[in-house]
C-alpha cells in the first residue's frame, strides 16, 4: 500500500523540488550568466537547463515507472501522426501571426535572431519544457485523472514555471496576467496536441515554432 501511494504521488515532491532548483537559476544563477559572453552563455544554458529538466525526469521514468524513457514520453513511436498533427497546427500559428501583424499590428519581420535564442528560445525550448509538462506530467496525470482535467492542471503548473523569470526581469502586473493566460492557453493546445497525436514530437514542433515566430515578429 505505501509503495502504491508513493509512486502514485511522487510527481508532486519532483515538482516541487524541480519548481525549487529552477527558481534559484532564474533568480539568483541568472545574474552570474550574464556577465559572460554571449556564446558561452548560450551553452552554459543549454546544459543547465537539460541537467534540470532533462535527465531527472528520464531517471525517474526509468526507476520509479520501470518504463523506457523514450518510449514512455512518447519520443519514440508515432512520429509520421505527429508531424501530420503538428503540421496542421503550425498553419494556424503562422496564419495567426501573419495576419494578427502585418494587418492588425503592422509589426514587421525580424530575422536578426541571435544564436543565445536559436538555441535556448527556439530549438532546446520546445524539448525540455514538453519532456517535462506533456511527456512526463501530463501522460503521469492522465493515470489517475481524466484527459482534460490532467490537462488542465499542466497548463497551470506550466505558467507558474515561467513566475520566477517575469519576477526577475520585473515585469509589470498587467504583462505578467496577460503572458500567465497565454502560457496557461499554449498549455493547452500542446496538451491537446499530444493526446490527439499520442506523439511528443506533435507538442515539441509546435511548440517551437510559436517561440520561433514570437522571436521572428516581437
Amino acid at each position: 500500500m505505501i509503495d502504491l501511494k508513493v509512486n502514485k504521488n511522487y510527481i508532486w515532491v519532483y515538482f516541487i523540488l524541480f519548481y525549487a532548483i529552477w527558481s534559484i537559476r532564474e533568480l539568483w544563477f541568472v545574474q552570474y550568466l550574464e556577465l559572460m559572453d554571449s556564446v558561452p552563455r548560450a551553452i552554459t544554458s543549454a546544459m543547465i537547463k537539460i541537467v534540470i529538466w532533462v535527465i531527472p525526469v528520464m531517471l525517474l521514468v526509468k526507476i520509479m515507472e520501470k518504463s523506457v524513457p523514450f518510449s514512455y514520453l512518447g519520443l519514440r513511436h508515432n512520429f509520421k501522426r505527429g508531424l501530420k498533427w503538428a503540421s496542421w497546427v503550425s498553419v494556424v500559428f503562422i496564419s495567426y501571426f501573419v495576419v494578427l501583424n502585418f494587418t492588425i499590428l503592422k509589426n514587421n519581420i525580424d530575422f536578426q535572431i541571435g544564436f543565445n535564442e536559436w538555441l535556448n528560445t527556439i530549438l532546446l525550448v520546445g524539448i525540455t519544457e514538453e519532456i517535462v509538462f506533456r511527456g512526463f506530467l501530463l501522460r503521469k496525470l492522465m493515470d489517475s485523472v481524466k484527459f482534460w482535467t490532467a490537462n488542465i492542471i499542466t497548463a497551470l503548473l506550466f505558467a507558474s514555471i515561467h513566475f520566477p523569470i517575469w519576477f526577475y526581469k520585473g515585469l509589470s502586473f498587467p504583462y505578467m496576467l496577460s503572458s500567465t493566460i497565454t502560457a496557461f492557453v499554449l498549455g493547452i493546445i500542446f496538451g491537446l496536441v499530444y493526446k490527439k497525436s499520442n506523439s511528443l514530437w506533435s507538442a515539441i514542433i509546435v511548440h517551437s515554432l510559436y517561440n520561433l515566430l514570437v522571436s521572428l515578429f516581437y
